[in-house]
């Protein structure tokens, strides 16, 4: 019969294997996460959607949270995808109020040369969230992205690029991302 001190490094040693076994299984994507947590939210990654690993040499400034979501099997080593969803997190130094700064959003898009086809209001997680539709030409893409600053002054943008001939078609996703978007509290 075993002594209590060899069951229990017995224990220990299965229980280190077995830790080992399931984070290589993870991280050979056996098994996929189905959220992501992210500065000050959390969302559900949509059905057949994976998180994007980020881009080499794409950089954004140290204090912008970006994820980026696409289909699963999608290569992103070649450049960005024509079809993602990207949500961008960034705690503002000053408050503002998304109502009066999304005017100059929508003149910037229009400065950048691109076809805003509709644009609204929706609140997602009972904040008020300003949105807008525009063809990007360059891509050529549909955009559609949802701008939100909450009480905190975090500022958030999710947006889902498509080819206007799958825009339709994989919206679904993007509405499953969106419809889960919850806030959540960080010490910024």
């Amino acid at each position: 019969m075993d002594e209590p001190s060899e069951k229990i490094t017995k224990f220990l040693i299965f229980f280190v294997i077995f830790v080992l076994i399931i984070k290589s299984a993870s991280q050979g994507g056996f098994f996929e996460p189905k959220d992501h947590k992210g500065t000050g939210y959390y969302v559900l990654i949509p059905t057949g959607w994976q998180k994007a690993k980020k881009q080499k040499d794409v950089y954004y400034p140290r204090d912008v949270d970006v994820v980026m979501f696409v289909p699963q099997g999608t290569d992103i080593s070649a450049g960005m995808p024509d079809m993602h969803i990207s949500i961008y997190a960034k705690k503002l130094s000053t408050p503002i109020w998304i109502e009066d700064e999304f005017p100059d959003i929508l003149n910037s898009i229009r400065q950048e040369g691109m076809d805003i086809k509709d644009q609204g209001e929706i609140k997602i997680d009972d904040v008020i969230s300003n949105w807008v539709v525009y063809f990007d030409k360059a891509a050529p893409a549909l955009v559609l992205e949802f701008y939100i600053v909450t009480d905190s002054s975090m500022f958030y943008k999710m947006q889902y690029s498509a080819p206007p001939e799958k825009f339709n078609k994989y919206r679904k996703s993007f509405e499953e991302l969106k419809d889960s978007f919850k806030f959540r509290f960080s010490i910024i």
